[in-house]
Order: C-alpha cells, then sequence, then structure tokens
C-alpha cells in the first residue's frame, strides 16, 4: 500500500509538472505573437480589476486543495502576471512578512513571496525573450548596438555592482561552509530571490504609478502584520511573556524583536509620505495606517526598535526634510522619549546598563565570542547561516551556556563578516554607501509625492542600520526583500535630469 501511495503521488506530481511546462509552452509561443496587445488591453481594464483577479488568483492558488484547482490558479496566477508584471512586484512586496505560513507539496514546503517571485521571474524572462523576438533580422545590428551599452560592467550603477558583488561572493559561500545544506538553503531564500526581485525592480520598465503599487502593498503587508498583532494582543493569545510577566506582541513571527525590526522599516513610509506627499487620499490612508503600525511597535516592546530603531529614522526624515520639520522632529522624538520614561521602570527596560546579568551581558559576550570566530575565519568567514552551529559547538563563552542558541551577532558588519568573511563586510559597507549615494540627492526632488517617498526611503535604511547595531538588519527571509525594495525604488526615483 504504502508503494501503491507512493508511485501515486510520483505520477500525480509528473502529471502536474507535463501539464504546467505543456500550457508554459503555450503561453510562450502565444505571447511571442500577441503579448504586447494582450498585455495593453489587460491594463485598459484598470487597476481595481488587475489587482482583484491577480489577488483571487493567488488566494485560490494558496488555499485551494483540490488538484485541478491549484493548477488552474496557478497558471491563472502566471498568466496574469505575464500580462503585467508590475501586479507580481507589487504582490512580492505585500507578501514577503508571511513566509512563516508556507504553501506546501509534496511535503516541501514554500511561501508564496518565493512562488510569486518564481513566477515573476518567469514572467520577467519571457516578456525579454519576447523583446527579444521584435528584433526582426532587418533591425538585428541596431538591437545589438543598442543593448550593447546597457550589457558592460563599466557601466552599470554602482548600486547594481554592490549587488552583484553579494550575489557572486554569496554563491562562493556554501562552497567552504561545514554546514552546506543550510548555507544554500539560506543563499536561495535571503540572496538569490531577493536579488531577483530587485533585478525585476530595476529592468521592469516601471513607471512612477507602478511604483506607488510596489510601495503600497508593502506598507499594506506591515499594516497586515499589526492588525494581526494588536487583534491578538486584545485576546490574550500568541504572546510571548517577557521579565516580570510583560506580554509582547508577535503576531505572524516567531518573535516580538521580529515584529519590531520589520514594522520598524514600514513605519518611517508612513511617517514621511503622511507629512510630505500631495496626493490626499494616499496621505490619509498612510497616516491612519502608521497608527497601528506604531501601537504594534510599542507593543512588541523590543528595545532595539523603540531605543535606536524608530527615533533614528524620524530623526533622519525630519534632518533630510530640513528647515522647521528638523526642530518638529527633534521635539517630538524628546517627547516621545519622555512620555516613554515609565517604559524604563519595566524590568525589560531597567536592566539596559547592567552588564552582569540580562540582555546587555549576553550582548557583550556574543560580541566577544564572534570576534574570536572572525579572527579564525577571517576571508571566507563561516558561511550563510553556519553561525549558530559555529558559536554554540566551539565558540560560545563558558559564562554565557545560558543562551546557546543564537544564529547571529546581531550586529550590522559583524553579521556579514563572519557570514562572508572581510570581503562581505566590503560589500555591506559598499551598498549601504551605493544607497545613500543614490537617495540622498532626492529629497531635492520636486515632485513632492517622489520626495516623500524618498524621504521614506531613506529613513527606512536609517532603521536598518540603527536596530542593526544591536540586532538583524539583513539576514532574514522578510528582511533581505525589504532591503532590496529599498535599494530598487530608490534607483528608479531617480529623475532623468539630476537638475529636476
Amino acid at each position: 500500500r504504502a508503494a501503491s501511495a507512493a508511485w501515486g503521488r510520483l505520477a500525480e506530481g509528473t502529471q502536474f509538472l507535463l501539464t504546467a511546462a505543456t500550457t508554459g509552452l503555450l503561453w510562450l509561443s502565444t505571447w511571442m505573437t500577441w503579448g504586447t496587445d494582450a498585455s495593453s488591453a489587460f491594463r485598459r481594464l484598470g487597476d481595481t480589476v488587475g489587482i482583484t483577479a491577480t489577488l483571487a488568483a493567488a488566494g485560490l492558488f494558496y488555499h485551494s486543495t483540490w488538484f485541478l484547482l491549484t493548477l488552474l490558479s496557478g497558471l491563472t496566477l502566471f498568466a496574469l502576471i505575464l500580462l503585467r508584471l508590475d501586479l507580481g512586484l507589487a504582490l512580492i512586496a505585500g507578501l514577503t512578512p508571511f513566509y512563516a505560513f508556507p504553501w506546501t507539496v509534496f511535503s516541501k514546503a514554500f511561501s508564496m513571496a518565493e512562488i510569486v517571485t518564481l513566477i515573476s521571474l518567469a514572467s520577467w524572462g519571457v516578456r525579454k525573450l519576447a523583446h527579444l523576438q521584435t528584433c526582426k533580422l532587418a533591425h538585428l545590428q541596431t538591437c545589438k548596438l543598442a543593448h550593447l551599452q546597457t550589457c558592460k560592467l563599466a557601466n552599470l550603477p554602482t548600486l547594481d555592482l554592490a549587488v552583484l558583488a553579494l550575489v557572486l561572493l554569496s554563491l562562493l559561500s556554501p562552497l567552504f561552509a561545514d554546514f552546506k545544506q543550510v548555507a544554500w538553503r539560506e543563499l536561495r531564500l535571503v540572496i538569490l530571490e531577493p536579488a531577483a526581485f530587485y533585478l525585476m525592480l530595476r529592468t521592469a520598465r516601471l513607471d512612477r504609478k507602478d511604483l506607488w503599487r510596489v510601495a503600497d502593498f508593502f506598507v499594506a503587508g506591515g499594516v497586515a502584520v499589526a492588525l494581526i498583532g494588536l487583534v491578538q494582543y486584545g485576546l490574550g493569545v500568541n504572546l510571548i511573556t517577557a521579565e516580570g510577566g510583560l506580554p509582547r506582541l508577535r503576531s505572524v513571527y516567531g518573535s516580538p524583536n521580529n515584529v519590531g525590526l520589520y514594522l520598524g522599516r514600514v513605519l518611517p513610509l508612513l511617517v514621511a509620505v503622511t507629512l510630505f506627499a500631495r496626493h490626499r487620499r494616499r496621505r490619509w490612508a498612510y497616516g491612519l495606517a502608521a497608527l497601528p503600525v506604531g501601537t504594534a511597535i510599542l507593543l512588541s516592546f523590543s528595545k532595539g526598535a523603540l531605543l535606536l530603531g524608530v527615533p533614528a529614522s524620524l530623526l533622519t526624515i525630519g534632518l533630510l526634510a530640513g528647515g522647521r520639520w528638523l526642530w518638529a522632529t527633534l521635539a517630538g522624538v524628546v517627547a516621545a522619549g519622555l512620555a516613554a520614561v515609565p517604559l524604563l521602570r519595566l524590568p525589560r527596560f531597567a536592566s539596559l546598563l547592567d552588564t552582569r546579568t540580562g540582555t546587555t551581558f549576553f550582548r557583550l559576550k556574543l560580541w566577544r565570542a564572534t570576534a574570536a570566530m572572525i579572527r579564525d575565519h577571517p576571508w571566507l568567514g563561516v558561511g550563510l547561516d553556519n553561525f549558530l552551529y559555529q558559536y554554540r559547538g566551539r565558540y560560545i563563552l563558558p559564562d554565557a551556556w545560558q543562551e546557546p542558541d543564537l544564529s547571529h551577532p546581531h550586529n550590522f558588519l559583524l553579521d556579514h563578516w563572519a557570514r562572508l568573511g572581510v570581503f562581505g563586510a566590503a560589500v555591506g559597507i559598499w551598498l549601504q554607501v551605493s544607497f545613500w549615494r543614490t537617495a540622498l540627492p532626492l529629497r531635492r526632488l520636486r515632485d513632492p509625492d517622489g520626495r516623500a517617498l524618498a524621504l521614506g526611503l531613506m529613513g527606512g535604511m536609517a532603521d536598518v542600520l540603527a536596530h542593526g547595531l544591536v540586532d538583524h538588519s539583513f539576514f532574514l527571509i522578510d528582511l533581505a526583500f525589504a532591503f532590496f525594495l529599498f535599494l530598487g525604488l530608490a534607483h528608479n526615483l531617480r529623475p532623468c535630469d539630476p537638475a529636476t
């Protein structure tokens, strides 16, 4: 019976793959002839129709337990994203924080963000092939000359080169890691797929409306995380009890700190658009969305978010906005600090300056152990996602034995160095320098909406750096996608004429 069941699952899986492959080839051949016209016609139906259809197809695909419906909804989702790649990219941005709720097939689990990323990448590839098909033989030389310049590495923006360097360096990492399986997995989930997301953002020729849709979905995903957490908090379910019996919100994550990490990247965008955008509806929507997001961050009681990330991001927005906004931001941060004084009386925050026990004690021990790990592996690091096994197996200090299961060094620079070696640390710095060189001129954009979005992105990156001093900064699925979203949107916001 077991053998018969196994053969049945194999036959079903083979049938699924053959059917999907055949249908995909039919779609590809059809796209070559009518793709542009169909895409234009689908766009003319309006955003409401396109977004509703795409969300419905994704929802059916995720929830369906019937093979035929799963197949049809998956192919429909592929077709819709083939027609409008911008909707696929927006969907990725919204689904990113829900990677802990995967779609399962044949005992294999894949997050919906991963599935939509792969579908979007296939759609992107088909569109590129279709574009090449339009280069008829009579215009072949012209097409070659037109694309030759863009293919030269020397002409790529420094931001693209930094991303490429991270990908190439990460590809080498599993080859030298002691625990190769987890290294390959992190390479796929945290490096290659988020980098593919960046590639599509950069090369899909998105207009300003498309960019805003990606940002809107990113914000919507954050709001969903906040609302889920707030409902759970009100019902008293799925909470973490901290020092002194303090209940902490964790929403869709395993730890409340992940709530602070992710929503700390969403909040600056909400604040910047609310304060500086011209689009009235979006300002109101973002302003209302900031309330549950800010409340969820507060109830997560994440020290890194409340004491470092959020203040740094808001100060960055005020500083870059300049004028009266700088002073208003300073006053707001001071007022928030005074209002938060009662927090310092809570046991969770009262031990911040105690270096003999508590979080600060373990963090200092962790950094000392990480320094020893880096001394032993300075050039290549220990490998992607290998920190946990190296730390608890060899480098944990004796007086820090109570917390052996730490998977990262809780510091931005140390994390890059421990995983990828000195070149990984250099690439991490290079990415930051390239982002800020790209984004800082955008604070002078004449378009108020574009300027507001740019300020929000820079506030979000300030949160990455400030919160990353004591926690994760990049090497988590949701954080990696958010990081590359910031890079891609900032690059695409650049005007053709810098003077404008």
